[in-house]
């Protein structure tokens, strides 16, 4: 369907081009500098080479811009892949096991899970062990709120 909607728009241009030719038929005489003429030529044909230029101006600027807009695609993604590759070694430097965070979040899973019931009697050990993980606590850092 596509196809055919093309060939009628392309059979009415040729149309229009070809009704234009023939009611432009007469024949002018172009005035140059220093009294130059040219020879006698139909007007159609003026109008024809002059929107024909035009096209090819247009394209040449476009191929230019093009150009410059592949030149452009390239640099942003070299730079898209540096920062890609930045941002992916301090995600990764954010989530190593020596970090403080890293070490205060563990820390503070196992004091949870160590914790016991406050019914229970607690030994002088269970003591001890309570300073040490308390100490551990102390040296994280404070979450923001």
């Amino acid at each position: 369907m596509k196809s055919y909607i093309k060939a009628v728009g392309l059979i009415i241009i040729l149309l229009f081009l070809v009704t234009f030719g023939i009611k432009n038929n007469q024949l002018i005489q172009l005035n140059y500098y220093l009294d130059y003429r040219s020879p006698d030529f139909p007007l159609y044909l003026l109008a024809y080479g002059c929107a024909t230029i035009g096209i090819f101006i247009g394209m040449l600027i476009g191929i230019i811009n093009r150009f410059h807009q592949r030149k452009k695609v390239k640099i942003l993604t070299k730079l898209n892949a540096e920062l890609k590759t930045k941002a992916d070694k301090e995600k990764q430097d954010q989530q190593k096991p020596g970090d403080q965070k890293y070490v205060a979040e563990v820390t503070a899973e196992k004091i949870s899970a160590d914790k016991t019931p406050k019914d229970e009697k607690k030994k002088p050990e269970d003591k001890d062990s309570e300073k040490k993980n308390a100490d551990t606590q102390v040296i994280s850092p404070a979450k923001p709120a």
